[in-house]
């Protein structure tokens, strides 16, 4: 498993790399097992091997502050395409705000009336959040990238999810975080306009 991760994310830097990103340059030291264990005692969930692996690798990429510098790139993007790498801090504060979002509305209203699931995919929740989603790429615009690890009966823990005020539209993307970063790497990627060092693409999966 381990080494099945490993693989695809060195492939994965590679794939940013021929693109002009230098990623292993805009990553943050790695998290401690101790970092890790913190977070899943507070969300009450145990994260996927190959997530736990990946920060153990970095915990997380550097947030982009102008002057953005490229080097020994030519460009900076979030490590996922529109959505930035979330050190484990992060990551646990946009966890905790989703949670106190889905508390406040109680039984008062049904946010959940609003969301659909994309036809096709493996089983998820038909629901605006639930606690067991936790992000682990986020746009900065409320929309994340998340491992799900309250899976409906028929999903995969682990499972690659999108969740965001902006996505009414659950998508499983994938089974897992590394076979995310397979299938991500076969893709071409799809460039927002833009110029200048800072660039952003999408991922279709």
């Amino acid at each position: 498993m381990a080494e099945d991760f490993k693989s695809a994310f060195d492939a994965w830097l590679v794939f940013l790399n021929d693109l002009g990103f230098a990623a292993e340059a805009q990553l943050n030291p790695p998290a401690t097992k101790s970092e890790i264990m913190a977070v899943e005692a507070e969300i009450g969930f145990r994260l996927p091997d190959d997530l736990r692996e990946l920060y153990l690798r970095a915990d997380g990429q550097k947030r982009f502050h102008a002057p953005i510098d490229p080097t020994p790139g030519t460009i900076v993007t979030p490590l996922f395409g529109g959505y930035e790498f979330a050190s484990l801090s992060r990551a646990i504060d946009d966890y905790r705000t989703w949670v106190d979002v889905i508390d406040e509305w109680g039984d008062e209203s049904d946010p959940n009336e609003w969301i659909t699931l994309r036809v096709g995919d493996a089983p998820v929740a038909r629901e605006y959040f639930r606690r067991g989603w936790f992000p682990f790429a986020i746009d900065g615009g409320g929309n994340a990238y998340a491992v799900d690890l309250a899976p409906v009966p028929g999903g995969t823990y682990g499972q690659i999810i999108v969740i965001g005020s902006d996505e009414d539209e659950r998508q499983v993307l994938a089974p897992g975080l590394t076979a995310f970063l397979v299938a991500a790497a076969q893709c071409e990627p799809l460039w927002e306009e833009g110029d200048g060092p800072l660039r952003f693409f999408e991922i279709e999966l």
